[in-house]
């Protein structure tokens, strides 16, 4: 009984210290929205996003999009006219939470195109 309740032990700690390093670089899917932090500053991360969004052929909506030291939101539409919403939020000088929202309710689809956005983002940075 002491050894399983060793071994038991053992796998909380492991488990307790998984989630401890859990953070910069993982990704998450909550209400129709990716988040994910990465270890980049926020002006490197504003750029990546434009410039995904380039690639992805999206057209940024200028007057909506907005950016200072604190964050920005980069909004913008896809060829059906639905909406592309990538928040930025300046976790410090080197750690930046990325979020991306594609069209308003939560679909495989719209989730395939999040992850696209953010691979994109991802290999810009």
């Amino acid at each position: 009984m002491l050894a399983s309740m060793v071994a038991a032990q053992g796998c909380l700690l492991f488990v307790a210290g998984a989630a401890a390093g859990a953070g910069v670089g993982t990704i998450s899917y909550v209400d129709n929205e990716l988040r994910a932090t990465q270890e980049v500053g926020m002006d490197r991360a504003w750029s990546a996003a434009l410039a995904s969004m380039q690639d992805l052929q999206f057209r940024v909506i200028q007057d909506r999009t907005v950016k200072d030291a604190t964050g920005g939101t980069v909004y913008a539409r896809d060829a059906k006219g639905q909406p592309i919403v990538i928040q930025l939020i300046r976790q410090s000088d080197r750690v930046t939470e990325i979020r991306v929202r594609v069209g308003t309710f939560d679909t495989a689809a719209n989730r395939e195109i999040a992850q696209l956005i953010y691979d994109k983002i991802k290999g810009h940075l």
